[in-house]
Formats: structure tokens, sequence, C-alpha cells
């Protein structure tokens, strides 16, 4: 007889906070940079994604193992997009299988959104903590989904803003998100009609939106400023205009995603820059290989796809937290 640790986001969410996401996603990127140089074993799938034949809809799978975490981890989301319009449904929902590697067997099966997002939040707060500067005092966001939410969660634990502005298409999103941040974080938050409101003049931004138009201006950008730029996730979506990549230091989570599908793809396939234009990968940067930010007045831009190791190390330790504290449902099998 075998069991399982099943645990949904309500035993989760109360259990992990932002800040041990802001502590696991720089593990993470720690062991994602030791495999990089191949100091340490892991494996990753690559990432299937397709649509269903309804309208604005992806599916997606990953799965990946690395030393030291003990676990297999396994994801599949659902993104539904007009879930909230059409049928006051969540847009996204997430399941995850943690197996022991050792045997195969499942360790925990686990629901949920909340990890997902707020672990690649938290990842940009671990990137502004190793390049932006340390006094930073403004921060923008260009997008105010789920991922911008907890990027400004995670950054509030390790910066002191003056200032925070938040812009999306949306007016009204824009305005909730203003009031939830207020409601939840007790953060004042100034939601702003333009993107340019967000950036100019900021010390940190910010940008998660899944575009294929720059939405970043080059002139809008000024020393010292650096970008999180985690919207690009596909074959010709970019953020911002490539002529700021060619004023900034850059640092990728993988060279080998971000080629296809992050921020410097498009710039990479125009010629405008190329890859030995790339300053390092964070993980060089988090293990203290390669130097991040080195003056006040470098920009700095880092560009993420996303990486299966955030998965693993955030999944995992979320579900040892529950299992040392006896939270959770035991299911056998």
């Amino acid at each position: 007889m075998q069991s399982l640790l099943y645990l949904n986001e309500a035993d989760v969410k109360p259990l992990v906070s932002v800040r041990d996401i802001v502590n696991y996603c720089e593990e993470a990127y720690k062991l994602f940079g030791k495999y990089q140089a191949g100091k340490i074993y892991a494996k990753f799938s690559p990432m299937v994604s397709y649509p269903t034949k309804v309208p604005h809809t992806d599916v997606d799978y990953r799965s990946g193992t690395m030393d030291t975490i003990p676990a297999i981890c396994s994801t599949l989301g659902w993104g539904f997009w007009d879930n909230p319009i059409k049928h006051r449904l969540p847009s996204v929902s997430v399941v995850i299988a943690l197996n022991d590697v050792q045997t195969g067997l499942p360790l925990a099966l686990m629901t949920g959104y909340y990890l997902g997002a707020a672990r690649t939040g938290a990842a940009g707060a671990v990137c502004s903590k190793y390049l932006a500067r340390k006094n930073s005092a403004r921060l923008g966001l260009v997008g105010t989904g789920s991922v911008c939410y907890y990027m400004l969660a995670s950054h509030f634990g390790l910066f002191q803003f003056d200032e925070v502005s938040a812009w999306s298409r949306t007016p009204a999103r824009r305005e909730k998100f203003a009031r939830d941040a207020k409601r939840k974080l007790g953060a004042k938050v100034k939601a702003v009609s333009s993107a340019r409101e967000a950036v100019e003049g900021m010390d940190i931004v910010c940008a998660a939106v899944p575009t294929r138009e720059p939405l970043i201006k080059n002139e809008w950008v000024g020393p010292g400023m650096h970008i999180n730029a985690f919207g690009a996730d596909s074959r010709g979506k970019q953020e911002m205009e490539p002529s700021i990549l060619k004023r900034a230091k850059i640092i990728v989570d993988s060279l080998e995603q971000c080629k296809i599908g992050g921020e410097i793809n498009v710039p990479l396939a125009n010629g405008i820059i190329e890859e030995k234009d790339v300053h390092a990968q964070i993980g060089e940067v988090v293990n203290g290989w390669k130097a991040g930010r080195t003056s006040e007045r470098e920009i700095t831009v880092m560009d993420s796809t996303g990486v299966s190791a955030l998965d693993v190390v955030t999944y995992y330790r979320a579900y040892e937290k529950a299992k040392r504290k006896g939270i959770g449902t035991k299911v056998t099998f």
C-alpha cells in the first residue's frame, strides 16, 4: 500500500509565503547555474504547448529533475483566457505531480495557481536583487496580471519604494490592481494611463505582457535602470524596443531558450545584437561567477523565459514544508 500527499491552494497559500518563494527561486537559480556549468546532474523535458479547439486556450506540460532535489516535478497547466468573462472561473489551472527520484513512486499531487504565479514574480525579485541598484526607490509595472502582482509583493521584501506605478491596456484592470495592492499588501500603487508613465524615471521596471509590439521605448530608459522582461516566451514576442538592448548589459535565464523565444529572439534574428552581446546567464551571477551590475549608471536587462528549475525547487520545498507541518490530505493507492 502506497500513499501520496494531496495539497490544494487552501493548504499551500497560508503555508508558503512570498518571502519563502523568493528564497526558493534564489536556490533554484544557483542550482540551475551549476547544472548549466556541468557541475551537477539535471534533466528537463522540452515544454510542450498547444491550443485546444476552444479559442484563446493553451495547454502546457513540462517536467524536470535536478540535484540536490530528490524529486521529479511534472507540471500541467491549462490557460483558458476567456474563463473570467464567460464562466466566472479562473483563467489558469495547474496540477503538479512530484515523484521520488529513486523509485518513481508518487510523493505528492498539488493543485492551484498560487505557487506557479508567485514563483515567476519572485524570480523577478531575485534578478533585481543581483542586478538593480541597491537604493532603488521607484518601481514601474508594465502589465497588471498575477505575475506583476507577485513581482510587486516579492520586491517589497527586498527594496524600500517611495513610488510604484502600474500600467495595463485596460483602465479597469489597472485600477483594480492598485486597489488590490493596497488591500492585500498595504502598498500605495498609482495606476497610470500610459506605459511611458510606468517606465520613465523608474529604477526598476518589471514587464510581463505577451506582446509582439514593443511597449517600452528606448527614449524612456535612463541610466541606472534595471528591467525585468518576463513577457516574451515564444518566437516573435518582444516587450521593448531592440535599441534598448544595444545600450544594456543583458542577462538571460537560459540562453538556449531565450534565443528562441525570449526578449532577445527578435533582435538576434534581425542582426541587431549577437549572442556575444549577452553578458551572462543569471545562474552565473547568482553563483558569483560573473559580475552583475558594476556601476550606478549601467542599464541592465533580465530576459526570462522561465526555467523548470524554478518549479522543481519551489514545489518540492512547499511539499517538504507541508509534510513537516502535517498539512494536506494523505491519499492511499
